[in-house]
């Protein structure tokens, strides 16, 4: 016993002296701890349960086990949980071998999402209920599919009417900061005519700031309006010449952000000749307004010129390539779902981008953005613009219902029924800062009066003593103005009436000092900015005034009788 005792503890010294341990062999493998070897043996490691590997406390991380049950095999402890080994059931890179479609899967056996992953980015991701998502962690659909947007911007000016640049609408370009007193040519203008300072790249019309005096200096940005951009990065492109006249001058494109009104970029700052295309990529903060600013600073015999501006980026989501792909064309599908592209013409349909045939609700309107015109195809210069197509602007009418229409009579517009408030005793016919300047009527006006309308109806209290205390007066408009021509005072009409600070002090009523104004769905009181006088008010007071003095010659018309009657008596 004792010689037992004397050889493990012989044994266990000598372990922990080498810290190998062999069995089958007396020269450990230097590298491990324990290194078995055999012909005809395996070695067993602990097998067990689900359950009994799961009650194993505080495992160590590297810990190993083979699992007898449900998911059978060999599993590991990360030091967060259990893992399994592939083992035999691994799909390998290479490919496998003896596949059953009905047991052999790819994918999860519990209630997890599959992620697929490239470049360790998430790439793509199955829900646990099918839905697939692209470019997307929560699919709301059997396919979703979520990327960058395309941004496609071009200004080539052949939209944009020839002559200066002034304040554009929409993406149109506009100057801002030009030198005061500097002739036509010294600001940024489009031309479609041949010049100096015609870049190469320049067709049909073009913007260009060309000398036009000798002795007005160019100081002038041609800002173009690119909206808002909603990918990360774009291209920027366009043809442009420079030509300086010494140091001083300079020609400087930026890329502007007009949200956080800050230079995203310079593109362009040059003091020498050049006369080529510019192309370059540029980082954008997705969801900002941006644009591109053309500055050109220089003596007054030198010139720039730019055409064919582009900026794009992003990639599109979805592409079907069938080989009947092209521009403008539309995806259809036969009954069983299959898709294919199709020019929309081949389909017997044409452009009514005005159709929608979803619902009739206000939450789902028919709309439009942009300009439209109806009746002609010129460049609308309102919102809604109609016109006849065969003789502009003579004729054009621009009905209501079945018979009611607007006609437009060159500078004027006619009706073609009655005009009516919607509303009683509720609506104005223009307003104190908006006037009529003549109002003709064949019959007058007629203001209804009757007295099952009226309440609190009482005898007039003005007469005599008021009218003699009004102050008519002769005057003139301090000015007159029909469109845009403003009347000489030459021409300017002498007119008589009465001024409204003086009649509102004897008879007030007749005096209008404020209007009622629909103001968040609401009528409400607001003092007007001109006070107005309703003269046909004014004729009560003289009727009046009328009956008084016809009262006081008729009491003197019976004094005089009776005067006559004595002195007939005393006559005889």
């Amino acid at each position: 016993m004792v010689k037992k005792i004397y050889l493990i503890t012989i044994l266990l010294f000598t372990f922990a002296v080498k810290a190998q341990v062999g069995i089958g062999t007396n020269t450990p493998n230097a590298s491990a701890a324990l290194d078995v070897t055999s012909t005809n043996h395996g070695m067993l490691i602990p097998r067990m349960t689900q359950a009994q590997k799961l009650a194993i406390a505080s495992p160590a991380t590297g810990l190993l086990i083979y699992q007898t049950d449900n998911a059978s095999g060999f599993w590991f402890y990360n030091g967060v949980a259990w893992m399994p080994f592939s083992g035999g059931n691994s799909w390998n890179l290479l490919g496998n071998l003896g596949t059953n479609p009905t047991t052999n899967k790819l994918g999860t056996t519990d209630n997890q999402s599959l992620v697929l992953r490239a470049n360790n980015i998430e790439t793509s991701r199955i829900l646990a209920n099918g839905n697939v998502g692209i470019g997307t962690t929560t699919p709301n659909a059997k396919l979703h599919v979520v990327g960058n947007s395309v941004f496609n911007y071009s200004q080539n000016f052949t939209s944009i009417a020839t002559g200066n640049i002034t304040t554009g609408t929409g993406n149109n370009p506009y100057v801002i900061n030009n030198n005061s007193g500097c002739v036509a040519a010294d600001s940024w203008q489009v031309t479609n005519t041949g010049s100096t300072y015609q870049c190469t790249g320049c067709t049909g019309n073009y913007a260009l700031i060309d000398y036009g005096s000798s002795t007005c200096n160019q100081n002038a940005i041609m800002v173009i309006k690119l909206g808002a951009i909603g990918i990360s990065s774009v291209n920027i492109s366009f043809s442009y010449l420079y030509e300086e006249y010494n140091a001083t001058d300079q020609f400087v494109v930026t890329l502007y952000n007009e949200t956080t009104s800050s230079v995203v970029a310079t593109l362009l700052s040059l003091n020498s000749n050049a006369d080529t295309t510019f192309s370059n990529n540029y980082t954008v903060i997705p969801g900002n307004s941006y644009s591109l600013r053309f500055q050109y600073t220089g003596t007054y015999a030198a010139g720039a010129s730019v055409d064919n501006v582009i900026v794009s980026g992003g990639n599109s989501v979805f592409t079907l390539q069938d080989g009947n792909q092209a521009a403008n064309r539309v995806l259809i599908s036969d009954a069983n779902g299959n898709g294919t592209w199709a020019d929309i013409a081949s389909l017997g349909a044409t452009d009514d981008d005005w159709r929608f045939a979803s619902g009739s609700t206000t939450n789902d309107p028919i709309y439009r953005t942009g300009f439209v015109q109806v009746g002609n195809n010129k460049e609308p210069f309102q919102l809604l613009e109609v016109e006849e197509p065969n003789n502009l602007g003579q004729d054009t009418q621009f009905g209501f219902g079945n018979t009611e229409y607007f006609q437009d009579v060159q500078s004027e517009q006619s009706i073609s029924h009655h005009v009516v408030p919607i509303n009683n005793n509720s609506i104005s016919l223009g307003s104190a800062a908006n006037r009529w300047y003549d109002v003709y009527a064949s019959n007058g006006t007629i203001n209804t009066s009757d007295a099952r309308d009226k309440e609190n109806i009482k005898n007039l209290e003005y007469g005599t003593k008021e009218l003699m205390l009004l102050n008519p007066v002769s005057y003139q408009w301090k000015k007159e103005q029909f469109g845009n021509t403003v009347v000489p005072e030459k021409d300017k009409l002498h007119k008589i009436g009465f001024i409204a600070q003086e009649l509102q002090k004897v008879l007030p009523e007749t005096v209008q000092n404020y209007e009622w104004k629909e103001i968040n769905t609401t009528y409400q009181k607001v003092k007007m900015p001109r006070l107005g006088v309703n003269y046909a008010e004014i004729i009560p007071v003289v009727v009046k005034t009328i009956q008084e003095q016809e009262s006081k010659l008729s009491k003197i018309e019976a004094q005089q009788l009776e005067i006559q009657k004595i002195l007939n008596e005393l006559a005889k």
